[in-house]
This record gives structure tokens, sequence and C-alpha cells, in this order.
């Protein structure tokens, strides 16, 4: 059933939600360099330095209740665990806060017995990594009371963790219950499906509401609503949502969408901004315009606790954007009116911020993660003072693909795999070569009837490393090719007989690839009717080669290689096919990962784009589809905003994809099937269904 509120209860719900303070801004620190604790900015008076048998000095005589803090790391980058050296005869726990000793609890690290106040030990745990921004971090003492608990030596937050049997902090209040009595619909992408504007000609009619004051406030000679500036001021649509797609027992459908309206900030007090919520009004992200601090800032709220800033931007004050071009430290200014448009992928955990001026140039955008599928409803939210809103405008279908991506909610392979090649062998079969994740070891082989649930043949079929690409029969053997894709890396081929079990090295070496780390996809257009050969420089070529790089700026990149023979190339164009940019999700750099033919001839592209945000802390990439010209594969036509999986997240097989991924297409089913090496050494898969039929 759904959810029905009465105004009392929502603002119950929502009651200083949107006033919440910015905490201070100090200096940034590195939360990935280790610290002694005995240069922590304070600590309770009872906490005493002493020597310490590994050299310098440790904090002991800590006690139940007591607390150390440091100022100001930055955690944009991301961090995914929290490490400290300690020593103890019996156990406790340490506590990790944001912004105080009461703030925002991100991890709790569990002290063991070491045997001894200084025999020393390294203890990790992992903590909620979608926090960021330029936070202090407060380290609170849990356990037995009026007796010494721990003795500590160093700190320091980590990229990525391997769990040693520690329990993560109960963030069940982001979830998004698989029933929860929402509509479902299999190609429906949101609630109307075009969306829809609203420029409050009727008033809010169309949202439920508290704290706004309907009316006629001019921007700029439009009509728009006129928000009074309470602690309550907050308005949701209740029947319009991006739609939760569950298409079935296996598989969960991408959502995203794009929330913008026209916004106006009355005073310096003023903090309009938009969001999403959920069905309840409980769980909730929201972006805010600070005339006063010169930012904007990302929230999230979840049921009755505080809201949380997540991401404030720019960090400091001092900070000058890049993307302006206005002398000095960019500012939000009150009385000036900004289009503010979010893209956000609830199952993607991915928000898209961007700020307009009144003549449509971009100002500035930033990106930020907040794990929060729940939050779902166009939400305009405002405190302090007056705000005028306008020309709201909700898009569910953001990136306007002809085809949806669905993707499997179980791997297709695991464990210890990654960098699939898959394509049909001769008894009509799906193939697939899978690499054994870790160094100089063995690719394996499983086959499937229908591409979706696999068997394995054989975990040693090459013994090789790479990214593996697959040729089907390009010299008129009847045979397919193989290599991992490096320079002058060989082929091994192998007929199809025994369920390619056995490959057999040939003398051709793929040659010179100009330096790249390995060539990610191959496309032989001789196969494909809706392909021509490529020209360049007055010369035809048969092969297109995709190619990573990750040592040459920026990294990681993709360019084109052009070949007729497999083992000797031509750099079709030593620019980057899709280089970064803050206009969406990929700024650090995007490795194509896999291509595949449309029917109009030009080119599917699963990026593997990577963003210096990141759960694990490191820029994990994830697939962003996008379309190259067919005649000119290195010139892209088209390309997606967010990405069509889920963000890496560290303990969460399907949020990648990484490591490697392939398309291959079905006419039985008309389905292209897509498969990446997900996160945690998983091979997990989507599909689009209906592919020449559009996906519909």
């Amino acid at each position: 059933m759904v959810l029905t509120l009465s105004r009392h209860q929502l603002v119950s719900l929502l009651a200083g939600s949107f006033l919440a303070l910015s905490p201070a801004v100090h200096a940034a620190k590195n939360p990935l360099s280790p610290v002694p604790v005995t240069m922590a900015d304070g600590h309770s008076p009872g906490i005493k330095a002493e020597t310490c048998t590994e050299g310098g000095e440790d904090f002991g005589s800590i006690h139940d209740g007591d607390f150390v803090f440091f100022k100001g790391y930055d955690f944009d980058s991301g961090v995914a665990g929290f490490q400290a050296r300690l020593a103890s005869s019996r156990a406790s726990t340490i506590e990790i806060h944001l912004d105080s000793a009461g703030g925002p609890l991100i991890g709790k690290l569990p002290v063991p017995n070491t045997g001894g106040w200084q025999n020393w030990e390294n203890v990790s745990c992992t903590v909620d990594n979608t926090q960021a921004g330029v936070r202090d971090v407060y380290l609170v003492f849990r356990g037995a009371p009026r007796v010494a608990l721990v003795n500590l030596e160093s700190i320091v937050f980590l990229k990525t963790i391997v769990t040693t049997g520690i329990t993560p902090p109960d963030l069940s209040g982001r979830l998004d219950r698989a029933d929860d009595g929402e509509p479902q619909a299999t190609h429906a992408w949101g609630m109307p499906e075009n969306g829809f504007t609203d420029d409050f000609r009727d008033g809010l009619a169309h949202w439920t509401a508290a704290g706004f004051k309907s009316g006629a406030a001019a921007l700029d000679g439009s009509s728009g609503i006129l928000a009074d500036g309470g602690a309550n001021a907050f308005a949701y649509t209740p029947n319009v949502y991006i739609n939760k797609t569950d298409t079935g027992g296996e598989w969960r459908t991408m959502a995203e969408a794009s929330l913008s309206a026209d916004v106006i900030a009355s005073g310096s007090d003023s903090r309009p901004g938009l969001g999403f919520t959920s069905t309840d009004g409980r769980r909730s992200i929201y972006v805010t315009l600070d005339p006063q601090g010169g930012c904007l800032e990302a929230w999230r709220k979840l049921g009755d606790g505080p809201a949380l800033l997540i991401r404030r931007h720019p960090k400091l004050p001092t900070d000058r954007l890049p993307q302006t071009d206005l002398p000095g430290p960019w500012t939000v200014t009150a009385g000036q009116k900004y289009r503010m448009k979010l893209d956000w992928s609830p199952y993607s955990n991915a928000l898209l911020v961007f700020l307009y001026d009144s003549k449509g140039a971009t100002v500035t955008s930033f990106r930020t993660v907040i794990d929060l599928p729940a939050a779902r409803r166009p939400l305009l939210v405002n405190s302090g003072g007056p705000s005028a809103f306008g020309n709201v405008k909700f898009d569910p279908k953001l990136d306007s693909w002809e085809f949806h991506w669905e993707w499997k909610k179980e791997p297709v392979l695991t464990p210890d795999v990654c960098n699939p090649a898959v394509w049909r062998g001769p008894d009509g079969r799906f193939y697939m070569m899978w690499r054994k994740f870790g160094a100089d070891t063995y690719h394996g082989i499983a086959s499937s009837a229908d591409g979706v649930h696999w068997d394995r043949v054989t975990d040693q079929a090459i013994k090789c490393t790479g990214d593996m690409n697959v040729v089907v029969d390009p010299f008129g053997d009847g045979k397919w090719y193989v290599t991992p894709g490096g320079d002058n890396a060989p082929w091994w081929t192998c007929d199809g007989a025994d369920q390619f079990r056995h490959w057999t090295q040939s003398p051709l070496k793929l040659g010179s690839i100009y330096g790249n780390c390995r060539i990610q996809e191959i496309i032989d257009t001789k196969r494909y009717p809706q392909l021509a050969p490529i020209s360049l420089g007055g010369a035809n070529f048969r092969f297109i080669a995709y190619t990573e790089d990750w040592g040459r700026m920026p990294t990681p990149h993709t360019v084109v290689l052009l070949s007729n023979n497999l083992t000797s190339w031509v750099l079709a164009n030593p620019d980057p096919v899709i280089p970064p940019s803050e206009l969406f999700w990929g700024e650090k750099g995007n490795a194509i990962g896999s291509a595949y033919p449309l029917p109009d001839g030009n080119i599917l592209i699963a990026s593997c784009s990577c963003t210096h945000e990141g759960y694990t802390g490191a820029p994990e990439p994830s697939n962003v589809s996008a379309i190259a010209d067919g005649r000119r594969p290195w010139k892209i036509q088209r390309l997606g905003t967010l990405p069509d999986a889920p963000v890496s997240r560290e303990n969460v097989w399907y949020e990648g994809p990484n490591f490697g991924t392939a398309f291959i297409y079905d006419p039985k089913s008309d389905t292209l099937f897509f498969y990446g090496g997900f996160h945690d050494y998983n091979i997990g898969m989507m599909r689009i269904r209906h592919f020449l039929g559009k996906g519909k």
C-alpha cells in the first residue's frame, strides 16, 4: 500500500531537517596519512601522553567516555575503513564520530586484548564512507567503567579494507525495501514516464507541502512560489517519482532522473534547494544554496535523525573553482537567480549537481556519493529566510536512451573471476573466457545455453594475464583467436572442439600498440553488414581496436587503433576517445571496456569511467554508456551522464563494474548481453531486452 501522512506528521518527521548549520571549516588534511595520536587537536583532560616502546609517545589513561579529536580532514576522495595502532589488556570499543563527540557515527572499532599495554597491533574496521567534505574526527572510547581501556599510538583512514569479523555500522535506514507497496513497472522509468514541469500557476496543487507560501513571486517575470523561510519549508510530489522497476525475480532496472528549478535565495540566511525523498518523507537527499557560506551543500536525512552534511562545494571558502572564469573565489549571491539541476541515480548512489547562471552558462558542478535508494520523489526545501522557486522540471529519462539496462541481482560466475570475453561456439552455445583474479595465473572457460546461467568448463585454459579479446574466424580458417592485448602479446587459437578447453599459441604476435596498456575490444567490421571498413589516410582498415592506457595522462583513457591483419596497427587518433569531464561520471578518466555495433552502423560503448569520488576511496570505474560514430569510431556522438550499474562499493559484489567487460548479442531472444568483472571478483551481467526493438 502507499503510505499517506498528515501535514502534522510530515512536519514532525522533517522538522529541523533543513536548518542544520554547516560545521566549522578548517585547513584540510589527508585522512589517508597516518597521524600519531599525540598530534591530536584536543582530548579529554584525563588522557595522558607516555613513552611508547616503539618510539615516541602514545596516549594512555583512557577511560570510558573519554575522547580524542582531530580537526579538518578532507574526506572527498573517499575512505572505506579506519585503522588504529593500539595496545590493551582488556576488550573495549572506539567509536568514530564526525564533527563532534555526539556527531554522526561512521564506525565502531572493537579493541581486542593484545596481551599487554605495550603489545602493539593494527586493528581496523569499516566505516560509513558516504560522508564527505572537510570534517572533524572524534574518537570516543567505550568500555568498562573506572578502568583504563586502551593505549593508542596512531590512526589512519583506509581506501580499501578486508574486514576481519568486524560488524559495520547499522545503515539499514538507507535501504529501499524490495516490496514497500509502491507500484512496479517493467518498462517505465518514472511516473509519469515523460516527467513533468511545474511553473506553479496553480499554486502547490501537485505537491504535498508544509511551510511554503503559494504565490506568484516573480522570477524574471515568470510565475513562481515564495517559500516563507520557516524551519519546515518543504514540498514533494506524492504521485511522481523515479520508478523502482523490478522486472522479475532475477532482475532490476537501473533508475535515474534529473530535477531542475530556478532558485533565488532572497537573503543571506535563505537556504533554498532541491532533492529527492522517500514515499513517507522520512529519508531524503537534497542540495541547498548557502549565500552566507558562499557554497553549495549536499545533505542526507534518515528517519528521525538529524540532517547530515555529506558534501560542501567548494570545500573551503578559499577554493577557486576551475570551471569559472570569474576572478577570485566563486560564491553564491543572494538575490540572484540560478538554475539548479540534480542528476540522481538511486541504485548507483550517484548524485551530480549543476548550477547555471541566469543566462544558462554553467557556474559550477560537482558530484558526490549519497547512498539512499529510497529517495526517489522530487523535493523542494528551504529554511532560514524567503526564497523563490520556478520552472521546476522532472525528467525520468535522464540520458534519453532508446533501450533500458537491467542488471542481474546475482553473479553469473563466482568467485575470484574477472575480465570476461564472450562469444558463440560452433555448437550454438555461449562461451566465456574469464581471468582468475591475480597475476600470472590461468584463464578459464565457462559455457551457457541462454547467456544467463553459466557452468564452468575448465579453470585452466590458457596461462597468461590481461583482459582477453576474442576475434571469430578473422583469417577464414574457422578458428577463434584470443589475445591478452598487450604489446607484442601472442595470439592463441582454438577450433571450438571439446568446449574450447584446449588452445594453441600461434606464431602471430599482436605487435606494437603504441605503448598502451592493452586492447580492450576488437571489432571486425567484416562481420557486421551495417559497418564498413574505416577509411583513414587514403587506406581502408577492417579491424577497430579500443585500447586502454593508465600510463599517460589523462588516466585512464582510450585511443583507437586500426589494422587489417591483427599484427600491425595504425594510431587513428592520439586524443582520448572520451576525455575526462566535470559534466558526467568520469571526471578522472575513461577507459573503454567493450563496444558493439548498433543497427544504425554506430557503435555502443561501455566506458569504465573513473571518478575521484568512490566508496572504496579508489577511483573505481563504473560503466557509462556512449555511442561512437561507426565511420570515425574515435568520435563520440552521445555520452551518458550517470553509471548504468551501481557505483563500486566494498563488499557488495554487483557494485562496479570493474576488471573488464564484454558485449554479445543473441538474435534468438533479441537481447544484448553485457558482462563485467564486478567488484569483489565476481562476473555479473546486465542486458537490454528487445534490443532491435529498441528496448520496448
